[in-house]
This record gives C-alpha cells, structure tokens and sequence, in this order.
C-alpha cells in the first residue's frame, strides 16, 4: 500500500443509508464501490457519532420487522385499510413505522424478547464497519458549535434537522477541526432535492461559520467522465473501479487547485523527444512557477511519482524562464534528469495529473 499525503486524500463521508444498504448486501454495485473506495489509497472514508446513532436506530427497526414476521390482520376491517394504505407506499411505510415504535410490540413480538439478538447482531455489525472499512465513528463528534449553523440550516431551507446536522458535521468533525473538502454520499432523494433547490442559501450559511460546503453525491446519479450518469442501486454491467477513480480525481484537482498543473499526454517516440514528459495545463490562464519538485498521480490511482527539479520547461518549442504564461499554447514539456526507463515509461504515460511539490 502506497502512503499518500493527507492533502491528496479525498473525504468521502457515508450517510446512514448508504451503511444501512452495504450492511444488508442488497445492491451489488454499491458494496462493490465502497469496497473499492477503502481500499484505494487516495480515499479517507468518513461517518460520525450522529450517524451511529441513527444506523443503530435504523437497523434496530429492521431486525424488529425481520424476527416478527408479517403482519396478521385480526378483522376484514384491518385488511381494508391495509389495501387502502398500500396505494401510497411510503405512507403505508411510514404509518406502520409510527405504530410499530409506539409499542415495539407486533405480531405477538414483543421487542424485549428479541432485544438480546438484535444487540448482539447490530454489534457485529458495527465490527465489520470498524474493521473492514475502516471507520471511525469518533472522528465526528457531536459539540456544541454544530448547534448555530444547523439550527440556521434549518431555517434558512427545507433540510430536515437531522440531515442539516450531517450536513453541517461532516465539514466540522471537531471544534478545533474543519475539512477544506468532502464529499457526502446518500441515497436520500428528498435529501438531495431540498439541498439542489436552496443551494445558495447552504452556501450563506455555511460561509457565515465558515465551513466550506460539502460536495453532495446521490448514489442514483453519479455523474463521471463528464456526459455519464450511474445508478448504483439498478446499474449492473459498470466498472465502478473506473467511475470511482475519475470522481477521486476531478476531487483531488479542485481540492488541490492551487497546486494543480495540467494532465500528461502522450508525445515523442524516438530520440530526445522520447526522453520528454509532455503535460497540456488546458488552461490558458496558468502560469507555470518554480518549484522544488513536481508529484505525478496516474489517472487508475495505482501510481504517485515525485521527481525533483530543477527542471527547464519548453513551451511550443522553445526554451522559456518561470514564471511563464501562454495564452495560445498550453501544452510543456521538460527534460528529466536521473530518473530510470520504468519511471520515464509511467511519467509519460497519458493521463498522469500535475502538481506542484514544496511550490
């Protein structure tokens, strides 16, 4: 395993929904991607106290629902309003659900019979999020200067308290700490739609603590390489390895903005133009500084190659003195000194992204 500097790994903050779905298996592609996302080294997956709380609430309910079997209906009368309810789902759902947690008590179930199982089940479930995913649950607390900007969140839009404050803690895991860049992952489609509609109002209240705003992800439309769209509880024929890897990157880039130069392409193949690495900034207003080194990340996130400098950039073939700018001719080029074929090979591989080292 590679050891990636904090400043390249992206945060990836996992709603209770998205735990809830991984843990009950049902949908092969998201367990696949957060399989994948813990295993790649540029990736810090994240959940929370409040998450914890609502993931023990949640499934305690389902396993309640499991061990009591289905519903029995005593009259004809029950049954017809069943039948009635069914029309709306989620209000069947819903009502259902305020019965059940009233009592706790269904089908001749009582909870305080089964409690011992569900406790014992829910525990080795919260085992195999620590131990397989990785996640520490105590990285995000709960304190008191959460309180302001997710009471102001609610107010100020139609996010419900509870995902306000995931919201909220997932840039301010701790009084003393803020992130410069999360990503929260839901399957929350009301959750996703009230934060689309009042995104400029999520912005002034997060600017007004300021706390960057989180980058939202729904699972059932993940966007990729530009025009693409996934769905990860109905797409099945996908590599998410490759999905995955061009979210991390365009995150890393946006993350590291100020140290982010351009992407490598593919030039040269014989003489001293084979000896170059070639890199296109794609944007004309970059201006290409000194630097002690430059880092290399290759787009399948299986490689990070730092070089050191000096280094003597060419720009549309000639020879050019930092700090530079071409507004016409984006693409540079360079000369690397002391450096093995098998390094050279990967460094002018196409795809590669640009940083800046010790800029």
């Amino acid at each position: 395993m590679m050891i990636v500097d904090e400043k390249y790994r992206v945060n990836i903050y996992l709603d209770t929904n998205i735990l809830v779905d991984y843990i009950e298996g049902t949908y092969p592609l998201l367990n696949n991607s957060i399989d994948y996302l813990c295993s790649c080294p540029f990736v810090n997956l994240r959940s929370s106290h409040y998450v914890l709380f609502e993931y023990t609430e949640v499934r305690k309910y389902h396993l309640f629902m499991s061990k009591s079997g289905k519903t029995k209906y005593t009259s004809f009368k029950d049954r017809l309003y069943s039948l009635f309810q069914k029309r709306n789902k989620k209000l069947d759902k819903d009502a259902l659900k305020a019965k059940i947690k009233k009592t706790w008590n269904r089908n001749s179930v009582d909870y305080n019979h089964i409690k011992a199982e569900v406790i014992d089940k829910i525990q080795k479930e919260l085992d195999i999020l620590r131990n397989n995913l990785n996640l520490n649950f105590d990285e995000h607390v709960l304190h008191e200067l959460l309180v302001f900007p997710t009471n102001s969140l609610c107010l100020s839009t139609k996010i419900s308290k509870e995902d306000c404050l995931v919201l909220v803690s997932c840039m301010h895991p701790k009084e003393d700490e803020k992130l410069e860049h999360c990503i929260l992952l839901s399957r929350d489609n009301q959750y996703y739609k009230s934060y689309q509609d009042n995104i400029s109002d999520v912005d002034s209240v997060f600017q007004a603590s300021n706390l960057e705003r989180p980058q939202f992800i729904h699972t059932n439309k993940i966007k990729y390489q530009q025009n693409k769209q996934l769905n990860l509880y109905k797409d099945t024929s996908v590599d998410i390895t490759d999905v995955w890897n061009d979210i991390i990157c365009s995150a890393l880039k946006l993350k590291n903005s100020d140290l982010y130069i351009g992407e490598t392409y593919f030039f040269g193949k014989s003489g001293t133009s084979s000896q170059c690495v070639y890199f296109d900034t794609k944007n004309p207003d970059i201006t290409l500084q000194e630097s002690e080194g430059l880092l290399f990340i290759s787009k399948d996130l299986k490689t990070k190659i730092s070089i050191a400098g000096p280094f003597e950039y060419m720009n549309n073939g000639n020879k050019i003195t930092l700090p530079y700018q071409n507004h016409e001719f984006t693409k540079y080029s360079f000369l690397p000194n002391s450096i093995t074929p098998d390094i050279l090979e990967k460094l002018r591989q196409k795809g590669n992204l640009v940083f800046y080292e010790n800029y």
